[in-house]
């Protein structure tokens, strides 16, 4: 026999098919566990990114280019990337999950009154720290490839994006866990 057959086979690598996403996503967060990496409130997450491609373009329209439509598509584009930054980072904390209601704490466990509003809030306030701190990344590695300074274009509505979307975000989840029927 190979060394498949042999006592040190739990030693050898898994094969990259046999290694789930989720699996492979502790592994490159260093996480080792965590909420699995899936979408079971497909609704919530369409909501979530109305709110955040809502929040870009309002910002941009409302108070950075002052009613001014032709900066209309680069905030389109700027919420279409804070989207996708608050994706992942929900994906890395199982925000879009049926238990993130709850803000993952059993609500007929023992620690039922950790969960409800607070908890979901706090869990949409550390996703959207996340998805901000992912954004914040991009906009530096954007502006060190292109030799430029961070703050054109669309990065220019970072910071009321940062200040607005946490408090936006943090309520939104608070308000739907407030307003979710429990089974």
């Amino acid at each position: 026999g190979g060394p498949e057959g042999g006592e040190n086979a739990d030693l050898l690598p898994a094969k990259e098919a046999d290694l789930p996403f989720s699996a492979l996503w502790s592994m490159l967060a260093g996480t080792g566990g965590g909420p699995p990496v899936q979408v079971d409130d497909t609704n919530l997450l369409i909501y979530d990114v109305f709110l955040l491609v809502n929040l870009s373009a309002s910002i941009s329209f409302w108070v950075v280019h002052r009613m001014n439509f032709l900066f209309l598509a680069e905030s389109l584009n700027e919420g279409a990337l804070l989207c996708i930054c608050w994706i992942i980072s929900g994906l890395a904390n199982g925000a879009f999950l049926y238990s993130a209601v709850d803000g993952h704490w059993d609500p007929s466990g023992k620690d039922a009154d950790k969960g409800g509003p607070k908890a979901a809030g706090l869990l949409g306030l550390s996703t959207f720290v996340g998805a901000s701190s992912i954004r914040i990344l991009i906009a530096l590695a954007v502006a060190v490839a292109d030799h430029r300074p961070v703050g054109s274009g669309g990065e220019a509505l970072i910071p009321l994006e940062i200040l607005v979307g946490l408090i936006l975000m943090s309520s939104w989840r608070a308000l739907h866990s407030a307003n979710t029927p429990r089974l």
